[in-house]
C-alpha cells in the first residue's frame, strides 16, 4: 500500500540546481584571482567559460556541469563578465564532452575535493547521526546531507545515491536510539516491560490496550480509573530520566508508532527494539495519564463548583414564589403600620386588619425558614458535593508529587497533612493544620467560629490547589502540561548571552528607556491630537458626549454591483463532486506526498485511498460509512491508512502545502496584500462518546461541544485550525498560529472579535512584532490610559481611567523580554504562557506588568480606532473573511448532524484537521476557477478590479458534497488541454445567473 518515499521535482531542485537571485550568485560564483588565472591557462573562450563554469557547480551546488546542461542566462552573464567572454562561447564547450571530463578532474584537484566513497559516507554519517534521531524524514535529511558535504568538500551524490545513504542513515539512527533506551535495563524492567504485552486478568485485553484505553467521562470513576493505570505504569519501574538519552521528537515517535501497531504486532519486535518501543510507550504513558488526570481534576473541581451554583439557584426559585408571596404581605403590613402611625391608631389592630394575629405569627415563622443567611453564595451548598469528591481525593493527592514556589508553602503543609489524615483514616484534622492559604471567600466556611470544618478545608485546598496548577505557582513531577514556569522558559545564562549580543528575537528596543521614551512620545502626541479632534468634531462618525463615547455603525461596504458579478462568476464554474474536487487540488500541489508513514517514511502508493481517509475526517463521515459509500477502499484499507499515515504532523505539511499554494496564486491577491488576517471561533456539538469530553458553555446553548479556533489570511487562506474548549478564552490562542503555522503567510496586522482580545495579547504581540488589531465589543465602557495626568486632555478625560504604571513595567521588564524570548525560540507555547499569567492572582508582578504594558498598546490601537474609519471597516471585513469560511465549514462537515462524536483528543483534532484540508482545498480550486471565469469575462466587457476584490472563494454551491464517494479515471479537460475543467457556457450560466 505504500512506495517509497521521493523527494518531489521542486526540492530536488533546491538542492542540485545553482541559485538563481542576484545575491545567490555574488555569493558563490564570485571568483578568485586564483580561479581566474586557472581559467586563462584555458585555451578559446568556450573552454575558459566552461572551466570558470565548472568551479562554480562544484563549488555550489556541490556537483559538476552535466552533459549539455545549459546554465540559467544570468549566472552565464555573471561569470562570463568575470573572465572577460562573450555568455555565447558556452556552446562550442557544450558539445565537446572530452573538454567537460578533463575540466571536471581539473577542478576537483584544484578545490580539494574528493568523491562521494564508503570513506566519506560513513564519516558523514556518523556526523549527521543525531540529526537524524531527532528526524528522519527525507526533505530533513537530504538537505543536511547536501550542506554537510560542501563544508567537507566532498562532491554531493547523485539523487539515486543520496535517497539511498538517507534511508542507510535513517536505519541506523532508530538503531541507535534503540540502544540508547535499553542500555543498562535491569532483568525486572525487561520483565515489565514484556509483561505490558501479556493479557490481563478476567480480561481480553493486553495490559498495554487497557492502559491506552483512557477514561474520557468527568466523573469519579474515571479518576480511580486513571490513577489505577498510573500506578501500573510505574510498576513498571522506568525512571524518566531514561527518556532524556534521547531526543524528545524520536520518543514521542516511538511511542506514536506503537500507539498505530498491535499489541501481537509489538510482541513480536525483535528484543532491542521491543524493550525500546516499550520504554517510550512507558514513558509517554506515563505523562499522558498524569496530565489525563490533572485535567480531569480541573474539570471536577468546576463541575463542583457549577452543580453547586446551579443547586443554589434552584432552590432559590423553587421558593420564589414564597417569598413573592411574603413580600407582598409585608409589603400590605408595612402599608398598614405607616398609615396607622399617621392617623395614631392602634398599630396591633391595623395588622390584625391585614392579616389574623395568629397567621400572622406563623407567617413570621415560615419567613425566618425561607430567609438566606447574610453571606447568601454558593459555597453554603459545596458541602453537599464532598462525599463525591471524597471518592477520589485521598488517591488523587497521594499519586502525584506537587511542587510550589514558596508562596504557596502553606498549601503544600495542608496536602501534606490531609494525606496522613487519609493513611491514619482519621476524621478529624489536627488543630495546627495549616490555614495561611485560605482565602476570605471560603473562610467563614472552612473556619466556622474559629474552628476547622474538615469537609471544607478538604475542599478549600483542593479547590486552592486547581487554581495554583493553573497559574503555575504549583506543578507536578512527571507532568508535561503542568510543569514550572521557571522550566517552561529559557534559562536564564541563555536569556543573558542573548542581551549580551543583542540577539533578543523582540521586536522592540531591548533598552527599556529607549522603548518607554519612543512609546510615551507617541501616545502624548496621539492623546493630544484625537483630544483637538473630538474638541472640534472631526472625528468620522464619533461622539463624545457627557463622557460617553459612541461609535456609528459601520455601513455595507460590498455594492449590489459587485454581488451581481460573483453570481455571474459562480454561475460559470464547473459542478464538481468532491473527490474530483481533491484530486484536482492534489495534482496542482502534491499534497498526498505529505501523508508519509509514520515508519518508514514512504508515500501511501494509491492517494485515492488516502484521500478517502481525509474526506472521512473533514466531512465526519467516518471511516465505515466512507469504506461503504466509496469504492476504492475497504475498512480495513482505509483504517490502515489512517493509522499510519494520518496524523497531525502529516495534516500539518499538506496544509501548508496548500496555503502556500493559495498565497502565491496571481487572482488570490485580488483578495487582499497578503499581510493581514484574522482569527475566529467556530462551535460544535459533541455527540456520542465525545459528551463526556465536551465542555458546557451557555453561549452556544446547553449541549456540550467544542470549539474550533481557525486563523485565516486576507487572500481565504485558513492557515491554523486548533481544537479547544468550548469555555477556553480564545485570546489564549491568537498568537499560537501566528508565531508556529510554518506556512508563506506573513502576517503583519491581525485582527480578532472580542473574544480574542486581552490586554496580553496587545502586549505581546508589540513585543513580538505583530499589529492586533480587533474589534472591541462595549468600547463605550473600555477606559484609555496616559502618562500625563487625564486633566491634560480635557474632552478624552471622562475615557481615560488613569496613568499607567511606568515603575511596575521597568521592575519586570527583563522578566517580561525573557518570556517574549521563550515564545519566539518556541520552548513554550504563546498559549500556556498566557494561561498560566492570566491565572495568576492581580497581584502576581510579571502578569501586571505585562497587563499594564498592554494597556498602553490598547490606547494607542483605541485611538486609532476612533480616528481611523478605514481601520474600523477593514477590521469587519477581515472579520467578515472568517464568518464566511465557519459558514463554508458547517456545509462540509455535514455528516452525523454536524457533530463530534469521537473519543480521543486526537481523533477529535483529526476531525478539525481535515475539515480544514478540505475547505482549504475548495478555497484553492474556487481561486483559479474564478481567474479563469474572470478572463472569459473580460473578453467581452470591462471588468474593474475594484470589483473584484469584493469576491469570495467560499462557494460550494456547484459542489456535490454527499452522495457516493466515487474517483472518475480520466477528468474533464478543457479544449487547449491544460488540464483544467471547461467552464459552464456564458450563455447559459450567465443569464440564468441573472
Amino acid at each position: 500500500m505504500a512506495r517509497r518515499q521521493r523527494l518531489s521535482e521542486t526540492q530536488i531542485a533546491e538542492l542540485f540546481d545553482p541559485p538563481a537571485e542576484q545575491r545567490e550568485l555574488v555569493r558563490h560564483f564570485t571568483l578568485s584571482l586564483a580561479d581566474i588565472a586557472a581559467v586563462l591557462r584555458c585555451r578559446g573562450d568556450g573552454n575558459r567559460l566552461g572551466y570558470a563554469l565548472m568551479l562554480c557547480y562544484l563549488r555550489h551546488p556541490g556537483r559538476a556541469l552535466r552533459v549539455g546542461e545549459r546554465p540559467a542566462a544570468a549566472l552565464l552573464a555573471f561569470v562570463a563578465e568575470q573572465i572577460g567572454v562573450f555568455p555565447e562561447s558556452i556552446d562550442d564547450y557544450l558539445v565537446a564532452p572530452r573538454n567537460r571530463q578533463r575540466h571536471v578532474i581539473e577542478c576537483q584537484r584544484q578545490l580539494g575535493l574528493r568523491p562521494f566513497g564508503k570513506k566519506a559516507a560513513a564519516e558523514l554519517a556518523n556526523d549527521l547521526l543525531p540529526q537524524a534521531i531527532e528526524n528522519d524524514r527525507l526533505a530533513y535529511l537530504a538537505p543536511l546531507v547536501m550542506e554537510s558535504c560542501r563544508q567537507r568538500q566532498i562532491i554531493v551524490p547523485s539523487l539515486a545515491v543520496l535517497e539511498h545513504f538517507c534511508a542507510e542513515l535513517r536505519r541506523a539512527a532508530r538503531q541507535e536510539a534503540y540502544r540508547r533506551l535499553t542500555e543498562g535495563l535491569s532483568t525486572e524492567q525487561r520483565s515489565g516491560l514484556d509483561a505490558l504485552t501479556q493479557r490481563r486478568e478476567g480480561s481480553n485485553l493486553s495490559w498495554l490496550s487497557w492502559l491506552q484505553q483512557m477514561p474520557e467521562a468527568g466523573k469519579p470513576a474515571a479518576m480511580l480509573g486513571l490513577i489505577e493505570r498510573l500506578k501500573t505504569i510505574r510498576q513498571v519501574g522506568i525512571e524518566a530520566g531514561r527518556g532524556h538519552l534521547i531526543h524528545q521528537t524520536r520518543l514521542a515517535q516511538l511511542a506514536r508508532e506503537a500507539s498505530r501497531a498491535t499489541t501481537q504486532h509489538i510482541a513480536g519486535y525483535e528484543r532491542r527494539r521491543r524493550h525500546a518501543t516499550l520504554v517510550a510507550v512507558s514513558l509517554d504513558l506515563s505523562a499522558r495519564l498524569t496530565d489525563h488526570a490533572l485535567d480531569l481534576f480541573d474539570r471536577l473541581i468546576g463541575a463542583m463548583f457549577l452543580k453547586a451554583e446551579r443547586r443554589q439557584a434552584h432552590a432559590f426559585q423553587a421558593d420564589a414564589k414564597a417569598i413573592n408571596d411574603k413580600v407582598r404581605l409585608y409589603a400590605r403590613i408595612g402599608a398598614a403600620l405607616i398609615a396607622a402611625r399617621e392617623t395614631k391608631h392602634n398599630a396591633f389592630s391595623a395588622i390584625a386588619k391585614v392579616i389574623p394575629w395568629e397567621r400572622f405569627r406563623s407567617s413570621v415563622a415560615e419567613a425566618e425558614a425561607l430567609a438566606r443567611p447574610e453571606e447568601f453564595d454558593a459555597y453554603q451548598r459545596l458541602g453537599e458535593r464532598y462525599v463525591g469528591i471524597r471518592r477520589w481525593s485521598p488517591a488523587f493527592l497521594e499519586a502525584f508529587e506537587f511542587e510550589s514556589t514558596p508562596a504557596s508553602a502553606s498549601l503544600m503543609r495542608a496536602i501534606e497533612v490531609l494525606r496522613e489524615t487519609n493513611r491514619a483514616s482519621k476524621s478529624t484534622l489536627p488543630k495546627a493544620a495549616p490555614t495561611g492559604f485560605v482565602r476570605q471567600r471560603w473562610a467563614p466556611h472552612v473556619l466556622p467560629g474559629g474552628v476547622i470544618d474538615r469537609r471544607y478545608y478538604e475542599l478549600c485546598v483542593l479547590s486552592e490547589l486547581r487554581d495554583r496548577l493553573r497559574a503555575g505557582d504549583v506543578w507536578v513531577a512527571g507532568s508535561r502540561q503542568y510543569r514550572s514556569f521557571e522550566e517552561r522558559l529559557i534559562s536564564k545564562e541563555t536569556f543573558r548571552d542573548l542581551r549580551q549580543g543583542g540577539s533578543l528575537p523582540v521586536a522592540v528596543d531591548a533598552d527599556f528607556e529607549s522603548f518607554l521614551t519612543g512609546r510615551r512620545n507617541l501616545l502624548d502626541e496621539r492623546l493630544a491630537a484625537i483630544d483637538a479632534r473630538a474638541k472640534s468634531g472631526m472625528l468620522p462618525d464619533v461622539t463624545i458626549d457627557k463622557g460617553a463615547l459612541k461609535i456609528s455603525p459601520i455601513e455595507r461596504s460590498t455594492p449590489p454591483e459587485a454581488e451581481a458579478l460573483a453570481a455571474r462568476l459562480y454561475a460559470a464554474l464547473p459542478r464538481i463532486r468532491i473527490t474530483d474536487l481533491l484530486t484536482e487540488v492534489a495534482g496542482w500541489t502534491l499534497f498526498p506526498d505529505c501523508f508519509t508513514h509514520l515508519r518508514t517514511g514512504e508515500c501511501v502508493a494509491d492517494s485515492r485511498i488516502l484521500m478517502a481517509g481525509l474526506l472521512a475526517d473533514g466531512l465526519n463521515l467516518g471511516l465505515t460509512r466512507m469504506a461503504e459509500a466509496c469504492s476504492v477502499a475497504t475498512i480495513g484499507q482505509l483504517s490502515w491508512t489512517s493509522d499510519w499515515h494520518i496524523r497531525e504532523e502529516t495534516y500539518a505539511l499538506a496544509l501548508q502545502c496548500l496555503i502556500n499554494q493559495q498565497q502565491r496564486e496571481p487572482f488570490a491577491a485580488m483578495f487582499g496584500n497578503g499581510d493581514a488576517s484574522s482569527s475566529d471561533g467556530q462551535f460544535f456539538q459533541a455527540g456520542g462518546f465525545s459528551r463526556d469530553a465536551g465542555r458546557l458553555n451557555a453561549h452556544y446553548g446547553h449541549k456540550p461541544g467544542f470549539k474550533v479556533y481557525t486563523h485565516i489570511s486576507d487572500r481565504y487562506a485558513p492557515f491554523y485550525s486548533k481544537l479547544i474548549a468550548s469555555t477556553a478564552s480564545e485570546a489564549l490562542h491568537v498568537l499560537d498560529a501566528l508565531l508556529y503555522h510554518q506556512s508563506d503567510v506573513a502576517t503583519r496586522r491581525h485582527h480578532t472579535d472580542g473574544g480574542g482580545d486581552s490586554d496580553h495579547v496587545f502586549a505581546l504581540c508589540t513585543l513580538l512584532g505583530f499589529q492586533f488589531a480587533p474589534r472591541i465589543p462595549d468600547l463605550k465602557h473600555r477606559r484609555l490610559y496616559s502618562f500625563d495626568k487625564p486633566s491634560a486632555y480635557p474632552t478624552l478625560e471622562p475615557l481615560i481611567a488613569g496613568r499607567i504604571k511606568v515603575d511596575l513595567i521597568r521592575a519586570h521588564w527583563l522578566d517580561i523580554l525573557r518570556i517574549v524570548a521563550s515564545i519566539r525560540t518556541g520552548a513554550v507555547t504563546a498559549s500556556l504562557i498566557m494561561r498560566q499569567l492570566g491565572s495568576h492572582p492581580r497581584q502576581n508582578g510579571v502578569a501586571a506588568a505585562l497587563r499594564e504594558l498592554g494597556r498602553l498598546e490598547r490606547t494607542l490601537f483605541t485611538l486609532d480606532w476612533i480616528d481611523s474609519l478605514e481601520l474600523r471597516r477593514e477590521t469587519g471585513q477581515e472579520l467578515n473573511k472568517g464568518e464566511s469560511r465557519n459558514s463554508l465549514a458547517r456545509a462540509v462537515f455535514i455528516h452525523r448532524l454536524g457533530e463530534i462524536r469521537d473519543r480521543t483528543y486526537e481523533n477529535q483534532q483529526h476531525r478539525a484537521s481535515g475539515l480544514n484540508l478540505v475547505v482549504t482545498a475548495i478555497v484553492l480550486w474556487n481561486t483559479r476557477y474564478l481567474e479563469r471565469a474572470v478572463a472569459m469575462l473580460r473578453k467581452s466587457e470591462s471588468l474593474p478590479d475594484s470589483l473584484l476584490s469584493h469576491l469570495s472563494p467560499l462557494g460550494w454551491e456547484h459542489v456535490n458534497l454527499t452522495g457516493d464517494y466515487v474517483w472518475t479515471a480520466e477528468q474533464e479537460v478543457s479544449e487547449n488541454n491544460d488540464g483544467m475543467r471547461p467552464l459552464r457556457a456564458p450563455s447559459e450560466a450567465f443569464l440564468n445567473a441573472a
